[in-house]
């Protein structure tokens, strides 16, 4: 038995465990006897076992009552996660309370308690547990039927700033009271998520495309996910509200032009190929081989088949018509008689000093160490000027007087 419903039937919440009635990517389902009457007890699977493991899309906005345990789930520490996960579980217990207050044909919430959610058991009309959407043959007018009903329900839910998040065919009962809606783990608050347009138009477009599998006519209400968000962000929506369908194409362009949330997944549906473009024409460069120009008499002969031209052919052929003849091309010389290499001859690059004339045969340099100085005795430095030194500096005391200056070394007789 489960360790979650031993702790239920020891408390005595519960009097008796009926059996086993599914298990979900999030969650698993037993039937229980809580009141003297049969009910679903929903455990929910831990964080690594689930499918929605990346979550932080669909939590964006959900408000935390305690600061301190908001600061922790940012920070992301031990507290935090657990804290991060019992929000998790409880954000469908509140919206099954809300929704169910609403009219929102969802489970009736009985109660929660240690992390299990005890709820309202849906049935069939024969009092059999329900089954699934994805597991019902519908005829058109069946399926036709049902989409507009649950296109209602969630308006109803968008008008109480809710967004189911993941809503298809396996989320949905067909109960006795009609469809019902499950599996709200993942509600989005549709007022302070900046991706709550993607998510509801992403579940009446789930809708929508599922049903219009069974019901072609459905293809017309392609603008109803559309027109019903504009009506809200105007604050105009209302849960009697009815789209006229006016916006049929703005489905298909927002599937071309817009991507889907950050870290999420892509509402632009699948890439066309061949021929199977979107209504409003095909994106570019994507020609189908239909459309491609016949190609000129002539054009690209002499090559292997599906090689391109080369660059002289491609531009003579767009200026004057058919690429000129080219003859073969004359075979190079051998090696021993093509000469020195051009950058090794004189007057190459500076790297090839082996093949530079010796230094004895250059020219002097303009200006350097081997130019003679002129004036001064050798070895002395020379002025600004370029003269050599003529010798020591007269101070200023011996040039006006206070005494002769010494002699100069006499110069070499020559």
């Amino acid at each position: 038995m489960n360790e979650a419903l031993q702790v239920l039937l020891t408390d005595g919440v519960i009097d008796e465990v009926v059996g086993r009635l599914k298990s979900g990517k999030e969650a698993d389902v037993y039937l229980v006897r809580h009141g003297g009457e049969v009910v679903a007890a929903k455990i929910y699977k831990e964080r690594e076992h689930r499918n929605f493991r990346n979550n932080s899309g669909y939590r964006e906005g959900r408000q935390v009552r305690n600061s301190r345990t908001a600061r922790a789930i940012a920070k992301g520490s031990r507290f935090g996660v657990a804290a991060a996960e019992d929000a998790w579980k409880t954000a469908e217990v509140e919206a099954l309370f809300k929704l169910h207050a609403a009219g929102v044909c969802v489970p009736r919430p009985v109660m929660f308690y240690e992390g299990v959610l005890l709820m309202e058991l849906v049935l069939d009309l024969e009092g059999h547990p329900a089954p699934r959407l994805e597991e019902a043959q519908l005829t058109a007018e069946e399926a036709s039927a049902l989409y507009f009903d649950l296109r209602n329900q969630a308006i109803r839910m968008l008008c109480c700033d809710l967004i189911h998040g993941d809503l298809s065919a396996f989320n949905i009962l067909l109960g006795n009271r009609g469809a019902t809606i499950i599996d709200l783990p993942q509600v989005v608050d549709a007022a302070a998520n900046s991706q709550a347009e993607f998510f509801f138009k992403r579940d009446v477009e789930n809708l929508r495309r599922y049903f219009e599998t069974v019901d072609p006519s459905l293809r017309a209400r392609s603008g109803d996910a559309f027109e019903i968000w504009r009506a809200y962000v105007k604050r105009e929506l209302t849960p009697d509200f009815e789209p006229t369908g006016r916006f049929q194409g703005e489905a298909s362009r927002e599937r071309r032009f817009s991507g889907g949330p950050r870290g999420g997944g892509d509402n632009r549906g699948p890439r066309p190929q061949g021929n199977n473009f979107p209504p409003g024409g095909r994106p570019p460069g994507n020609r189908p081989p239909g459309d491609r120009p016949p190609r000129r008499e002539g054009e690209n002969q002499g090559q292997g088949q599906g090689q391109r031209p080369w660059r002289g052919e491609a531009r003579a052929d767009a200026r004057s018509g058919p690429p000129p003849q080219q003859g073969p091309r004359e075979p190079r010389p051998p090696r021993e008689q093509q000469g020195p290499p051009r950058d090794s001859r004189p007057g190459g690059p500076r790297g090839f000093r082996d093949q530079r004339p010796p230094r004895g045969d250059r020219p002097p340099p303009r200006g350097g160490r081997d130019v003679p100085r002129q004036g001064g005795e050798q070895g002395r430095p020379m002025d600004r000027r370029g003269q050599g030194n003529p010798g020591p500096q007269v101070s200023y005391v011996q040039k006006n007087g206070g005494g002769a200056p010494p002699p100069s070394k006499p110069e070499d007789e020559s």
